[in-house]
């Protein structure tokens, strides 16, 4: 691809001009100097004349009368003052571009009316001696100290009364507070050890530079960092591996490999389209890496392009990154929390940090992990005498005079013929370390897999590059995340439906015609697979670019760039060596005939998305008691991308891969007018989305004991009316640590006990760039060829933000150092959301898009953490956690009920769920007559019949997708050496309906099998059965006869782990492990002997179990 080329050229020397800069920070002057018993004070001055540095001293304290020789050529600084001071009780500190002399002779004894001394020292991490930046050292009680350097280094001017009674406090964010009486020293060592409170982390709580410990949190977060993070799941993308591990965050996987995937916060996040042609305004979180503001992929709006014809296949954006890279998955759910990000935080944030290079040597590791994959829950067919017979049948009593076909004898298991034993590959090797300024990590994850459907195949590269810098005053960090993903996709789930009485192959061994329409099944499906291509090559970059610079003891400046840049291709070529590329018709071309034959369609999509942020984040603590933080900033966004299609068909060498602008080249003017029927067609569609916010929070805690948090935010966004594109949004929290109190100071088993409550307003400004404006559709296929354009939606200037005014209330409860309790109420209203409207075509225009609705989501949230064993050699840990969503339309602003077609089943109906499914009451099929019964306020009809009489608005409710309570659970266990740990997740309640009516639907017999539930059908009367006669009668799909119990439980994943002894090798650590993705399934519903339920129907995209071994070690 010439862009990946271009573009990592322009990565790698980006990247060499950024390494030099950081080379030329450490250049330093030589010094040289010959002097001969000259005062000392001389000699100083000729140093600060060659160097940048100034020394400084108490002159009370430092003798530089006293005379002294030195004869150096060339030297470093550091070899100077240490040849100087050599015997002369005189110890020096260089901090940026000063040099403190201090005097290293013992303290006196009697110094109890000392009021003034110059102390110094080093923070170091007790477990591995690596210097502490950004520690505060301060006289406990007082506030007064300083903070220490990159090197983990400080020094300070005591001036107080009785300095040897001082008490030095040493404080630091996730460490356990060091206290050291000052005594008679000068010089000071702090060995800190880590805060290893498992139930009260350090958390980040915004992209904006702001973390807090857990008891300090006012908001609604969830976080889950590296350790537990399952990166041995056999999967594509972190948010699969993270399905029911997080309380009230649904992840709803049914794509297949490579397939975006739904995560919903707390519930739906805004009213649901009645037509699945119209693009919702977004129901997804806003989803934040290293402070890149990620783009969200969505298909092209099939109501206003030409989108229908060439619909895209959509890619999960999380798989531009590697598992193995994350640091951190944290959520964002209530106001408090979410509130710093105003009209973008309605439907919560994902904050996604990448791991950085560690203080020490460098460091590599390395895995692989080679698995076996099966797909688990297919559908059952109609064996080749079913079908047959079910295909008699139908066309005996549609058909007058049909004599029935006996059955040929073939059955053909085309589910076994089209799936394989899959193959997973995943390698992924990375290098990281430290120094005292510099950090850096590089990480490469090579992912390749042969999925069980043959012929579907996924090669994904993700990389990461992580560098740092930082000093006293400058904190420098890029972070590049670069991916390329390749993934070949002829084989899909639809084929798997195909007659069984057909043969895939002649009698000569070639591949058969199926003689079934191309447009039905897509022809042979291992022919197609063979002929046919189906690619899809993206290539991604996440990258950043953050700037920090202290500018006081109090106040920092960040600024940060990022970018999610997208270039993707997908590619279809149908072969007219088999069905998929046959179309009818035929073109002239120098007076030849030739068939309509060969197709390809090719879609490009190229997004990039930037925002630029600047903030003021500012500290500061008035004696012990009060201490206020926050952040002052704005940023830009801006959003562009671009859609191309083109598609041909009809070429004179079908066989073979064809380029678009051959197609068609008709020279016949009889038959000018294939020319125009959809041969040759192209377009595209262009988005743009910009926005500039301006943003605040401020924090205040009092004691330790309470907290309140305040956020504003201002945006402007350029997707909306010219009349409404600002919106003003804020939100507060309190809370009360009563563990902190007098009262419960003497308690032993309280670890954490606090309340807390936060409302504020949010907003959700990803509704697509261009529906507040006048839009129109473009019709092919006109008036003697050419494209007609009509009016579409209607422009609306005051459409405006939807609002999200969120409440939250919850108990933090940690007890016996081993167990975290957590539970949540909230309450979500949600208004003006985006609703379209048929409006009279008088107006010139279809639809318009108006704030015309209001529903609510609220909720329950429980989630529980246990440390049951903590011994060295024995570790035991579990979670659960358990959410509810209750939702309900409440308000349509006059517009009146509306419903979609039927296999949707989806109603806008105030008091009722915008997830409620509705349709009609089956009761059962009549034994007298054969035919589907429905019952009707109180009254049953035949389908037919009640087809006749009603419409949408006699639909009734006959279940609901939302779960009853849904959420997930873990646990791991190591033993010695040995680690034993799974994560499932459930699903309580609910309703699926199975709208795809392929499965079961007669009168499609023609060209596809059915679910083998279709041959429980009548055939006497007096049989009592499930389906009805084959016949020609209408089928109503959102009948309560398709609708599923819902409810589950899941074991995601197995994990069994040995950590081999190396203490005699040059690896620092080797671990060997088997897992298993996928490991169980049990359903409340059971399927009926020998039939499909809702363990085969559940998804769309078979899912697949992996079974695999791997290592990964460290050196």
């Amino acid at each position: 691809m010439t862009f990946t080329k271009i573009y990592s050229r322009k990565i790698i020397f980006f990247l060499a001009i950024f390494l030099s800069c950081f080379k030329g920070f450490s250049q330093k002057k030589p010094i040289t100097l010959h002097f001969n018993n000259e005062p000392i004070s001389l000699i100083i001055k000729s140093i600060e004349g060659q160097t940048d540095f100034r020394i400084i001293y108490n002159a009370k304290k430092i003798d530089t009368d006293q005379k002294a020789s030195i004869n150096v050529n060339n030297a470093s600084l550091e070899t100077v003052l240490t040849k100087l001071f050599k015997g002369r009780n005189i110890s020096f500190y260089i901090q940026k571009k000063q040099v403190l002399l201090t005097s290293s002779a013992p303290a006196s004894a009697d110094s109890s009316d000392e009021t003034e001394r110059t102390i110094k020292g080093i923070v170091l991490s007790a477990k591995d001696s690596s210097p502490l930046s950004g520690a505060t050292v301060m006289v406990k009680g007082t506030g007064r100290g300083a903070i220490t350097d990159f090197d983990g280094r400080f020094i300070y001017q005591l001036r107080e009364k009785d300095i040897n009674n001082v008490v030095l406090q040493v404080v630091l964010l996730g460490m356990i507070t060091q206290n050291q009486e000052v005594g008679h020293k000068n010089n000071f060592t702090f060995y800190m050890e880590e805060a290893i409170d498992e139930l009260n982390p350090v958390i980040i709580t915004s992209s904006y530079g702001t973390k807090k410990l857990k008891e300090e949190i006012v908001g609604s977060i969830s976080t889950i960092t590296a350790k537990d993070i399952p990166v041995h799941q056999a999967s594509e993308s972190i948010d699969k591996m993270l399905e029911g591990q997080m309380a009230g965050v649904l992840v709803e996987n049914t794509s297949g490999v490579g397939g975006p995937v739904k995560i919903n916060i707390r519930g739906e996040g805004t009213i649901k389209s009645l037509n699945s042609s119209i693009l919702n305004t977004s129901t997804q979180p806003l989803i934040i890496v290293d402070g890149v503001i990620m783009s969200e992929q969505s298909g092209i709006d099939n109501e206003y392009f030409d989108g229908g014809r060439f619909s895209e296949g959509l890619s999960n954006p999380l798989a531009k990154i590697s598992s193995d890279n994350i640091e951190s998955w944290t959520v964002l759910k209530d106001a408090a929390a979410v509130g710093i990000y105003g009209a973008d935080g309605a439907n919560g944030v994902i904050l996604i940090t990448t791991k950085k290079g560690q203080q020490g040597n460098t460091k590599f590791t390395f895995s692989n992990q080679l698995g076996v994959s099966s797909a688990i829950n297919q559908i059952k067919y109609l064996n080749g005498e079913q079908y047959t017979e079910l295909r008699n049948t139908y066309l005996k009593n549609t058909t007058p005079g049909y004599v029935a076909v006996p059955y040929n004898g073939i059955n053909t298991d085309w589910f076994d013929l089209l799936n394989q034993t899959g193959i997973y590959n995943k390698y992924n090797f990375s290098v990281s370390g430290a120094t005292s300024k510099f950090s850096y990590r590089n990480n490469l994850t090579y992912l390749n897999i042969d999925e069980p459907q043959l012929g579907n195949t996924t090669k994904q590269l993700n990389g990461g590059i992580n560098l740092g810098f930082q000093s006293s005053k400058w904190n420098v960090n890029l972070s590049l995340n670069p991916s390329l993903i390749k993934k070949d996709e002829p084989n899909t789930f639809y084929d798997f439906a195909y007659i069984p009485t057909l043969s895939p192959y002649n009698e000569d061994g070639t591949y058969s015609m199926l003689g079934v329409s191309g447009g039905n099944t897509g022809g042979n499906p291992l022919a197609a697979i063979e002929q046919n291509k189906n690619e899809t090559e993206s290539f991604g970059l996440l990258g950043s670019l953050n700037i920090g610079y202290k500018l006081s003891k109090n106040i920092r400046f960040n600024t940060l760039f990022g970018i999610d840049y997208t270039d993707k291709t997908q590619d279809r070529w149908y072969s007219g060596d088999n069905e998929s590329g046959r179309n009818n018709g035929t073109f002239t071309l120098d007076g030849v005939s030739y068939n309509n034959w060969g197709r390809r369609l090719l879609n490009q999509r190229h997004t990039q998305k930037w925002n630029w942020q600047g903030q003021m984040l500012f500290e500061k603590e008035i004696n012990e008691n009060h201490k206020i933080d926050g952040v002052l900033g704005f940023e830009l966004a801006d959003e562009n991308g671009d859609f191309n299609y083109s598609s041909a068909s009809g070429f004179v060498n079908y066989s073979k891969i064809q380029n678009i602008h051959d197609a068609i080249q008709d020279d016949d003017p009889d038959t000018l007018i294939d020319e125009t029927n959809g041969r040759q067609t192209v377009g595209s569609e262009i988005s743009n989305a910009s926005r500039v916010s301006a943003f605040a929070q401020l924090n205040y805690n009092y004691k330790k004991k309470y907290y309140a948090l305040f956020n504003i935010r201002r945006d402007q966004s350029s997707v909306f009316g010219d009349d409404s594109d600002v919106a003003l949004n804020s939100s507060g929290g309190l809370a009360w640590v009563i563990s902190n109190e007098n009262f419960l100071k003497s308690n032993s088993w309280i670890d954490l006990l606090k309340l807390k409550a936060s409302y504020g307003s949010t907003g959700n400004s990803r509704i697509g760039s261009y529906r507040s404006k006048g839009l129109y559709n473009i019709t092919q296929n006109g008036y003697n060829g050419s494209a007609d354009v009509t009016p579409g939606a209607s422009p609306n200037g005051k459409l405006s933000w939807e609002k999200n005014l969120k409440f939250n209330a919850g108990i933090d409860f940690n007890i016996f150092k081993r167990i975290e309790l957590t539970f949540e109420y909230y309450y979500d209203n949600k208004e003006d959301m985006i609703t379209g409207r048929n409006i009279p075509t008088e107006l010139g225009y279809g639809t318009m898009q108006l704030n015309a609705s209001s529903m609510y989501n609220k909720g329950f949230e429980f989630t529980t953490r246990i440390n049951w064993f903590k011994k060295d050699n024995f570790k035991w840990v579990s979670s659960f956690n358990i959410s509810t969503v209750q939702n309900e339309v409440t308000n349509l602003i006059g517009l009146g009920s509306a419903y979609s077609v039927s296999n949707l089943a989806l109603a806008q109906k105030v008091g009722y769920s915008t997830t409620t499914i509705w349709g009609v009451n089956w009761i059962g099929v009549d034994p007298a007559t054969g035919r589907d019964l429905i019952r009707k306020d109180g009254k049953v009809y035949d389908a037919a019949t009640y087809d006749s009489l009603f419409t949408e608005a006699d639909w009734q409710p006959i279940g609901d997708t939302r779960a009853d309570a849904f959420g997930g659970f873990s646990n791991s266990i190591t033993f010695n050496q040995i680690t034993f740990s799974f994560n499932g997740s459930f699903q309580w309640g609910g309703d699926k309906l199975i709208a795809d009516q392929i499965i079961s639907k007669t009168n499609t017999t023609s060209n596809r099998n059915m679910s083998v539930n279709a041959y429980d059908y009548w055939r006497n009367p007096g049989d009592i059965v499930t389906q009805p006669a084959p016949s020609n009668n209408t089928l109503i799909a959102n009948m309560s006869k398709y609708v599923y119990d819902a409810t589950f439980i899941k074991i995601n994943n197995i994990t069994l782990s040995y950590n081999v002894p190396v203490k005699k090798t040059f690896l620092d650590s080797l671990t060997i492990f088997g897992d298993i993705t996928n490991a169980l399934y049990w359903y409340k519903e059971k399927s009926p002997s020998g039939m499909n339920g809702i363990r085969e129907l559940s998804y769309n995209y078979p899912q697949a179990r992996t079974i695999s071994l791997g290592i990964n070690t460290r050196f």
